[in-house]
């Protein structure tokens, strides 16, 4: 019983490495699964393998495993057709440029 906790000790080290989500979200993945992993009868239901397998999981999506793996060219992240439409999303997730009402129009219906 005590690698099970040990198991679920180190996956909450890891989900606390985690960065803050930048969009608020109803229920965010980092609270949620330290919610779980910090409960004794939770962690208590679930078998040791999966629990090792849910610690692997985790361990590569902090370590960017897939990231690193699929990088991405410029010619997905700069399309021709419309070269600015990454860079535009993001600076509107980062908050740094709102659109106004007519630009959304036009981007809409013209696609740039």
């Amino acid at each position: 019983m005590s690698t099970k906790n040990e198991i679920a000790q180190k996956i909450v080290a890891l989900l606390k490495t985690l960065p803050k989500d930048r969009i608020k979200h109803y229920a965010s993945f980092k609270d949620v699964q330290l919610e779980r992993f910090q409960n004794k009868d939770l962690v208590a239901g679930i078998s040791e393998k999966d629990l090792k397998l849910q610690y692997a999981s985790l361990r590569d999506l902090v370590n960017d495993k897939y990231k690193n793996y699929y990088k991405l060219d410029d010619k997905l992240l700069v399309p021709k057709g419309n070269p600015n439409y990454y860079t535009r999303i993001m600076a509107e997730i980062r908050g740094e440029k709102k659109t106004s009402f007519l630009d959304a129009m036009k981007i809409v219906t013209f696609g740039k």
